[in-house]
């Protein structure tokens, strides 16, 4: 594993299972991972060595929590502040940050941070142009375990038995280790699960929709969906 490479979380901690677990390590690797910092100065921060450290990482990234990414030319350029050295002649900001770059890079320990790539091409202002970071698809809404059963039981008000048949009915038609890598071991719980996972989601949906026999839509298994039931 590259070092230098940098990761960040895939899900804001908000919207991470509620029933997740991870040992200590890995959710303060988890927390370090913030899109900025490389692995080498994580592992260095947490103490951990590089075959420690890149252990996590595959764990961490096997299961949709971190993500690869790199840095935006404003990041990059905040970073090499600190390091980089001054010169007499003035410079462009490409000549600037490979500088400042290769300084950083020679100290004993450093990580190179890999720059974000500049176009050759040159517009009318001299402003150099940039691979910008890649976007992340946009968060899907939250699902509410509680919704979708109640949602299940209102299709069957009339049956409570029916109900809950076809509630297992809609889970069994769920793979077994998408539900146990989002926590969901029972369909007994004490309080709420909040789903995030798209796979999970649309895997959900899907049953719903094959044993109902009904149109489901994702507002329809919000966290505000079960709130509105309570209510």
């Amino acid at each position: 594993m590259n070092s230098s490479k940098i990761f960040r979380n895939t899900w804001a901690l908000q919207q991470l299972p509620i029933g997740m677990q991870l040992m200590s390590i890995e959710w303060r690797f988890l927390i370090c991972s913030d899109g900025k910092t490389p692995i080498a100065e994580i592992q260095k921060r947490l103490g951990i060595a590089p075959e420690e450290g890149e252990a996590i990482l595959r764990h961490l990234c096997s299961a949709g929590l971190l993500t690869e990414t790199s840095l935006t030319l404003e990041d990059f350029a905040r970073a090499t502040v600190d390091r980089a050295q001054p010169t007499k002649e003035a410079q462009t900001l490409p000549e600037y940050l490979a500088s400042a770059e290769s300084n950083g890079n020679s100290r004993a320990g450093a990580a190179a941070i890999p720059a974000p790539a500049l176009s050759p091409e040159k517009t009318e202002k001299a402003i150099p142009q940039f691979s910008p970071l890649q976007k992340p698809t946009q968060s899907p809404m939250p699902m509410s375990l509680q919704a979708v059963i109640q949602f299940i039981l209102n299709q069957n008000s009339s049956d409570p038995t029916a109900g809950h048949f076809a509630t297992y009915q809609v889970f069994m038609g769920i793979g077994t280790p998408l539900l146990k890598r989002n926590g969901i071991t029972s369909l007994r719980f004490q309080e709420d699960r909040i789903i995030t996972d798209p796979e999970l989601q649309s895997a959900i949906i899907e049953s719903l929709q094959k044993v109902l026999k009904v149109t489901c839509t994702p507002e329809m298994l919000s966290p505000a969906a079960a709130a509105a039931h309570k209510n």
